[in-house]
């Protein structure tokens, strides 16, 4: 008997005491358990927050609708148009068809009719605004080649001395402050990076003059996220603490039963990130100056030489040009000009273009409108009509260029800080 007993703890003694026991392999053996009840119970309660996070979807979708006045030419605005009765537009944001309009939005400035029918005061809005200054006579845009010699083209800016009679809205006022504030002529390529954040300024602006004169009725670009922003704030605590438990239930009894808890918060906070911020709708008004604006947008970009009406012709190459830069038809008014060059009467289209300079073959400057008007002549540094305007497009583009942060402390692409972002970051955002 007593041997029997050593042989047995000899042999327990040669057992590694790294390997589990017995108890240990049943119980990793052991399948994962779901209590029906408690499944059922969580799954229902996993649906109250998809539920809530879709309600509120439907919510900001339905009132995220732009308003359009009732028994109305679209495009038109009644006499009174405070008491007129208004509808919530299907689909969100109107898009039915549009008839030419020959000119642009009454007493509306390029960039401002930009911001308008997208929503969003791009670059090129600020760009269009820019030359819009210019082709009213505030100043000029002199263009300095240099491709030909390896030099980047550039352009300087020359303030017009008497100014013209006029008054400026307060971003446009902005702008001409801040690019002379260092004197009456600057160059283009000397604002980069510096002058990124006078841009943002001026974008701000323009999503102010939209709000203040009553086409939106709050911050075009603010989501209008507060909704979604407190979801959030509970959802994410929320889902760590079930998923806490539904690891822990794992870990210890492996039951997953309040798994469609987890599971539910989890697709409740996708869903709300997603989707529950709302875009801010135009009001009646900001509608209707979107179809009119429109319909100006389909006339420049259908326009042709022998469609256009005589007395447009001063002023398409002109005051149609801001426009047309900022709805992205610049490459189009190149297009036309080689048409416009055969006409007859081309120096009727090219009055009033001495705001842009373009660089002589002799190194001086040459008016755009001398350059048209005269498109053979040895002093013109090129012989294509539509070429000319492609400093002009070159202008709008480096202009773009200055919404980068490049050079500024504590900027860059993707920025929160102040002052950097699509403009709803900025001081005076607020309004």
């Amino acid at each position: 008997m007593s041997t029997s007993v050593a042989v047995m703890h000899a042999t327990q003694a040669r057992v590694p005491s790294g390997l589990p026991d017995l108890a240990d392999l049943a119980h990793a053996a052991t399948p994962a358990l779901v209590d029906r009840d408690t499944f059922v119970g969580a799954a229902v309660i996993g649906l109250v927050p998809i539920l809530l996070a879709g309600l509120v979807v439907l919510v900001k979708w339905w009132r995220g609708r732009d308003e359009m006045f009732d028994d109305l030419t679209p495009g038109l605005v009644p006499q009174d148009p405070a008491t007129a009765p208004r509808h919530r537009v299907r689909g969100g944001e109107w898009s039915g068809t549009v008839a030419p309009a020959f000119a642009p939005p009454r007493d509306v400035r390029p960039g401002v009719v930009g911001t308008v029918v997208d929503g969003v005061a791009d670059p090129h809005d600020v760009s269009a605004t820019l030359l819009d200054l210019a082709v009213r006579g505030w100043f000029r845009i002199i263009e300095v080649p240099g491709e030909r010699d390896g030099r980047p083209r550039d352009w300087e800016l020359r303030r017009v001395d008497p100014a013209p009679i006029e008054r400026l809205t307060a971003f446009e006022q902005l702008l001409l402050d801040r690019l002379f504030e260092g004197g009456d002529d600057v160059r283009l390529s000397t604002l980069k990076g510096s002058f990124g954040l006078t841009m943002r300024e001026a974008q701000i602006g323009l999503y102010r003059e939209v709000v203040d004169r009553g086409w939106y009725a709050r911050h075009p670009r603010a989501r209008n996220g507060r909704t979604r922003a407190v979801g959030l704030a509970v959802l994410v605590p929320l889902v760590l603490v079930a998923a806490a438990l539904v690891v822990t239930g794992l870990g210890h009894a492996h039951d997953w039963s309040l798994t469609p808890v987890l599971v539910g918060l989890v697709v409740a906070l996708v869903v709300l990130a997603r989707w529950g911020g709302a875009r801010t709708p135009r009001t009646a008004e900001g509608t209707a100056l979107r179809i009119e604006a429109l319909g100006f947008r389909e006339y420049l970009a259908t326009a042709e030489a022998d469609r256009l009406r005589f007395e447009e012709k001063r002023a398409l190459l002109s005051s149609y040009l801001p426009y047309a830069v900022a709805f992205g038809l610049t490459a189009h008014f190149a297009d036309l000009l080689r048409h416009l060059a055969k006409d007859s009467h081309w120096t009727d289209y090219v009055d009033g273009l001495d705001w842009y300079d373009v660089g002589g073959s002799d190194g001086g400057d040459l008016s755009l409108g001398d350059a048209l008007s005269d498109i053979g002549d040895a002093t013109t540094w090129c012989t294509d009509p539509g070429d000319l305007f492609d400093g002009v497009d070159g202008f709008t583009d480096a202009a773009d260029s200055l919404f980068s942060f490049d050079g500024l402390a504590g900027c860059g692409d993707g920025c929160d800080v102040p002052g950097c972002g699509d403009g709803c970051d900025l001081p005076g955002c607020d309004f």
